[in-house]
């Protein structure tokens, strides 16, 4: 049985998940990553790497 994860990136920012909006996107998946695994969660690599680029374009558009 697949139980798929659905997350609340809003919950997981108020709880502290840091996206790195420096160096390279992989660099940043991989450090997200590394910080849901330790939560307990791990999400599917291609929905960490789509947070990535939506918090990168966000920070792009409050420069």
């Amino acid at each position: 049985m697949s139980i798929d994860w659905v997350p609340d990136y809003g919950e997981l920012l108020k709880r502290g998940l840091s996206i790195p909006l420096e160096g390279s996107e992989n660099d940043a998946v991989d450090a997200v990553l590394a910080q849901l695994n330790a939560g307990g969660a791990v999400p599917p690599e291609s929905e960490v790497r789509q947070l990535v680029q939506d918090a990168r374009k966000g920070a792009k558009r409050h420069d």
